[in-house]
């Protein structure tokens, strides 16, 4: 592509700015709350049925019975709600190279030369994100990109 079309696609007035970055973040924190509560129920109703309670009716001595006789199913549930957060909030987002709350809000990332970034730049860009949440807001002002975005060398674009 030529360096002119390079830089109009990546103008300032195209990159996304705190607000839509925010609304990405609520749409990924509310599907990630809503599919932990599904996995979360199921898991429950799982460590009910696996107990070997002597009171069936009372949810609270089956919770109290688990805890202090069969904790290996408390750890069961934790690893499995752990690694459907993983799932849903790295791993499956990586084939697209969005997240859930990036496609509804309708924001797509490319690198210096305004192709669509590599599997690699964008697990670059997720690990970095995680270490440098906080730069997030440091850029209040539309066009100035967050430290992560600035580090692995690409753009997000609405």
């Amino acid at each position: 592509m030529e360096q002119k079309w390079i830089n109009k696609m990546l103008d300032e007035k195209y990159q996304a700015g705190l607000f839509s970055r925010l609304v990405a973040l609520f749409y990924d924190l509310m599907t990630l709350a809503i599919t932990l509560l599904i996995v979360g129920t199921l898991t429950t109703r799982w460590m009910y049925g696996q107990t070997n309670a002597p009171e069936l009716n009372d949810m609270v001595m089956i919770r109290e019975y688990i805890l202090e006789h069969e904790f290996h199913l408390f750890v069961i549930n934790w690893v499995v709600l752990a690694t459907v957060a993983i799932l849903i909030q790295y791993v499956f987002p990586m084939f697209s190279k969005q997240t859930v709350g990036m496609k509804m809000v309708g924001l797509y990332l490319r690198d210096e030369n305004a192709i669509e970034i590599s599997k690699v730049q964008y697990v670059k860009r997720e690990l970095m994100k995680l270490y440098l949440f906080p730069t997030l807001f440091l850029s209040l002002k539309k066009g100035k990109r967050p430290l992560y975005d600035e580090k692995s060398k690409s753009y997000l674009l609405k």
